[in-house]
């Protein structure tokens, strides 16, 4: 039987180290221990993660599934109107400290797609309703705590060793977008380097990277149509993202398997 290491079982799953530590301390995963006392995971660990990962996409929490796995009565109804109350609750509050841990547990709880697509992209379409002063201050604080955590997370991932990434916005309309996808790459175990403002016309030699992630969230001008075409044609190893990409032939749809296969 295939043993896994934790490395290893994050790359297969698309979770975070992070994810599968506080998956094993609500009891929902158990590794084993060879001969030498080391701990190891195996495919039903493998079965196991991607049977949690279906309940939280449900929007069932942790507790509850720790229950369900114990065969005990369970809610298994969708929770993630009131994730979104906490995060409210905990933004209205004076300082900064409350909203911050929030995010960090709700990161370790949770897959990175699952917070952004569930959580903080609910959220944010919410806040940028209305503007007078207390909405827009409401808007600007939950971003810059959102970016915050994402840095956070980014800075976490150079202790690793993985494969790199740099993230290169060519047109920007919402620069957190862009942030988001990083946290959403997170996941897959890449070392991330995120360019902050867009450049229409980069340089890729420029960086040194195995992997480069090219974010429009509009239609590409004719002079960057025609730049993309050369990188593809000299095999420039691109992932793409944004609105901008999304109707493309081009977009791959195994972007991060691929990508984690090529570097072995």
């Amino acid at each position: 039987m295939s043993h896994f290491t934790i490395e290893m079982l994050s790359d297969q799953c698309g979770v975070s180290m992070a994810n599968l530590r506080t998956w094993q301390r609500y009891g929902l995963l158990k590794p084993a221990r060879d001969a030498t006392g080391r701990r190891f995971f195996d495919y039903s660990h493998l079965m196991r993660t991607q049977l949690i990962i279906k309940w939280l996409e449900r929007g069932i929490p942790l507790p509850e599934i720790a229950k369900l796995v114990k065969g005990e009565h369970a809610t298994q109804n969708s929770q993630w109107a009131l994730y979104q109350e906490h995060v409210l609750s905990a933004l209205e509050k004076p300082g900064a400290e409350k909203l911050r841990a929030l995010l960090r547990r709700l990161g370790r709880e949770l897959p990175a797609g699952l917070m952004i697509d569930n959580i903080i992209a609910p959220l944010r379409l919410w806040l940028q309703e209305g503007h007078n002063a207390t909405q827009n201050t409401r808007r600007v604080r939950f971003d810059t705590q959102v970016l915050e955590y994402v840095t956070w997370v980014l800075h976490s991932m150079r202790k690793r060793p993985a494969a790199s990434l740099v993230i290169i916005p060519l047109n920007m309309n919402d620069p957190l977008a862009v942030w988001l996808e990083a946290l959403r790459c997170s996941s897959e175990g890449f070392r991330i380097d995120v360019l902050c403002e867009a450049v229409q016309h980069p340089e890729l030699k420029m960086f040194v990277a195995e992997h480069y992630m090219l974010y429009s969230d509009i239609a590409l001008t004719p002079l960057q149509e025609v730049q993309l075409q050369q990188w593809q044609s000299d095999g420039m190893p691109l992932f793409f993202a944004g609105q901008g990409f999304q109707s493309r032939s081009t977009f791959p749809s195994t972007l991060y398997s691929d990508a984690l296969e090529d570097a072995g």
